[in-house]
């Protein structure tokens, strides 16, 4: 039967089997060292009670609680961060003892390969958010070694991690930055040679009919623009536009012919879209002075026809005709549904020619 014995003089209490054991056992307790114990303890009460909890403020870098950088970088007390910080203080003890602490590891690998994503056109900004660290960390990595400045030498070996895992590819590019826009040129292309109407194609990818068509005519787009289109693509590639009315048809058909004229490949034409040459065009398809008269009397009558739909040489030919009938610059960009400073440089062009 167990028996607890009190001390009258330091509160300490202990259980025993017997009470003959606990009359021989008790009787040998320290009351100084259960004095300091109980210190002890408030103290260590006192201290967490007394801990201030500080929230991360610092833009992009979002510490956690509970980690060591919090503790350090947030000044942040609270029981968590303090357990962590001593954790890893234990854990660095620990290494030295052992010889295998390495604080530092060579930069110069990093510093190579920020110079080749920047080199791809990932910004250092852009590094910044993807390491989750400080632009400004990123700058003094990046800055070459001159003599005079040796530049950073060491780095720690988490931060060489974060810089060296992030890849070199578009996906990792700032959405504003501007990517080359062969693939993304080839892949509306593709969509429109298989009937997807180009104004189905812009309102699936939220833009405007005038701004998708810069993007296919220009050298470059940003690489939000590229991702949404290639995302758009592997949606579409092996699908059919719907063509259960006869207006749904008639715009499907329309499509088609308007990328055959051009000699716009459909998608299974490409092996690596991105990455393929471009092929050679029959003499068909790059001839520039093939002219639809029927397509050239709609347009002078006012049939709807927009400058856009015309090949270059049928723009041309409209332009002359309506200026021959003595039409202003002004009613003919009306017509045509463009603008008037589009129409003078046709005009311009026609007289030079």
């Amino acid at each position: 039967m167990s028996a607890t014995r009190t001390c009258p003089a330091c509160g300490y209490s202990g259980t025993y089997a017997s009470d003959a054991l606990a009359d021989v056992h008790h009787t040998r307790h320290s009351c100084a060292k259960h004095r300091q114990a109980i210190e002890r303890a408030r103290r260590r009460v006192q201290r967490a009670q007394g801990r201030v909890r500080r929230d991360c403020i610092h833009p992009r870098a979002g510490h956690a609680h509970g980690t060591r950088v919090a503790y350090v970088k947030d000044c942040c007390r609270c029981t968590d961060c303090t357990a962590a910080n001593t954790a890893a203080g234990r854990a660095v003890h620990r290494a030295q003892t052992f010889g295998r602490w390495r604080p530092f590891v060579d930069a110069a690998p990093v510093r190579e390969h920020i110079r080749d994503l920047r080199a791809a056109g990932i910004g250092v900004e852009q590094i910044a958010v993807l390491a989750g660290i400080s632009t400004s960390h990123v700058r003094e990595l990046a800055a070459p070694q001159r003599h005079g400045n040796p530049g950073i030498r060491r780095v720690r070996p988490e931060t060489a991690q974060r810089l060296l895992r992030i890849g070199i590819d578009q996906a990792n590019r700032a959405p504003r930055s501007h990517v080359v826009a062969t693939g993304t040129r080839r892949r509306l292309q593709a969509l429109t040679a298989v009937g997807w109407p180009h104004d189905e194609l812009a309102a699936r990818l939220g833009r405007s009919s005038a701004g998708l068509r810069r993007s296919m005519i220009s050298n470059s787009v940003t690489a939000q623009t590229a991702r949404d289109v290639s995302a758009l693509y592997e949606q579409l590639w092996d699908l059919r536009p719907p063509q259960s009315t006869e207006d749904q048809r008639a715009v499907v058909d329309a499509a088609r012919a308007f990328a055959a004229e051009r000699g716009w490949l459909p998608p299974l034409a490409w092996d690596d879209i991105d990455a393929d040459p471009d092929p050679q065009l029959t003499e068909h398809a790059v001839t520039t002075d093939n002219i639809d008269e029927i397509a050239i009397e709609r347009a002078l009558a006012g049939d709807g026809v927009r400058l856009e739909h015309l090949t270059v040489a049928e723009q041309d030919e409209v332009v002359r005709r309506l200026t021959e009938r003595g039409k202003s610059i002004r009613d003919i960009a009306q017509q045509l549904a463009t603008t008037k400073r589009t129409i003078s440089r046709r005009r311009a062009s026609i007289n030079a020619a």
